[in-house]
């Protein structure tokens, strides 16, 4: 797969997206591709009449100037083909409008790490991105470095759902491990049923059939693709990242919902707030 070409970095320019700008840079070698910046200064918080004074009494032009100059030196001795835009507007909405404009084949952004808490006042950024976007978005864990330790992909987990759609998962899998020669693995989550009572008064019937059922869903991710198929039980979500955690995953590439009512499945939200690693968000189509 040779179709990464353009990488679009979305940055916020706060401390975190040195070591963002460091990764993505190393994308852009390992795959050969051409580096986009972008930056959008978003609007005041409060009220209308603070941001018609934001836009109109030069705060507007003074905060896209020094972001200007503060990507510029983001990307001092950068030896690699790049360009920028900073615009002015919703981060997500405008990141979804550059990413259309200058044909990204993924973008690339980092979370800030919020608690659970905060999310839920917030609301997550990414989580907003990975719905709005057209294109496959790549989630980078807050770092604690510079960004300048080497990048390794090493392990590769693909969130199966057994759907026709689970092709374009693949796809992006064999092209990042192609170029990190990664091993990659094969994860389908088996939910538990809702009824526990039930479960409990025929346990044994209920673990034949699961062990039954959890062999010919290993024979049909096997059929899938050569890799390590594991059939997990309990919350998808959840399971996931307990598994990304134990194993040493270093990208977990997850579906989202490609239609026009589309949603963010709540496997993938799930991975993106708890981001036990990277998370690659993959537009199914359908």
């Amino acid at each position: 797969m040779d179709n990464i070409k353009k990488i679009l970095c979305a940055t916020d320019l706060s401390k975190a997206s040195k070591p963002l700008i460091a990764r993505g840079i190393e994308f852009c070698l390992r795959f050969d591709a051409s580096f986009f910046i972008f930056h959008a200064v978003q609007p005041p918080r409060g009220s209308v009449a603070r941001q018609i004074e934001f836009e109109r009494g030069g705060e507007k032009k003074e905060a896209i100037e020094s972001a200007r100059e503060k990507l510029k030196k983001r990307m001092e001795g950068a030896d690699i083909k790049w360009d920028s835009a900073i615009t002015y507007g919703d981060p997500v909405l405008e990141t979804a409008k550059a990413a259309t404009k200058v044909r990204a084949d993924i973008v690339i952004a980092a979370s800030l790490g919020l608690s659970g808490f905060q999310q839920f006042l917030m609301g997550s950024v990414v989580g907003r991105m990975a719905q709005t976007l057209l294109q496959p978005l790549l989630v980078i864990p807050p770092q604690t470095d510079s960004g300048r330790s080497k990048l390794s992909i090493k392990n590769i987990v693909i969130a199966c759902g057994l759907r026709e759609s689970d092709s374009y998962l693949k796809k992006y899998a064999l092209a990042f491990s192609e170029k990190f020669t990664s091993k990659i693995c094969l994860v389908h989550v088996m939910e538990s049923p809702v009824n526990e009572k039930l479960m409990a008064k025929s346990s044994g019937h209920y673990d034949q059939m699961q062990n039954r059922l959890a062999e010919k869903l290993s024979l049909r991710l096997k059929k899938f693709m050569p890799g390590t198929p594991h059939i997990l039980h309990g919350v998808p979500g959840e399971e996931l990242s307990v598994y990304a955690k134990n194993h040493g995953a270093d990208l977990i590439i997850a579906g989202i919902d490609d239609r026009p009512d589309r949603i963010i499945t709540t496997t993938t939200a799930a991975l993106l707030r708890q981001l036990p690693c990277a998370v690659l968000t993959i537009p199914l189509k359908f």
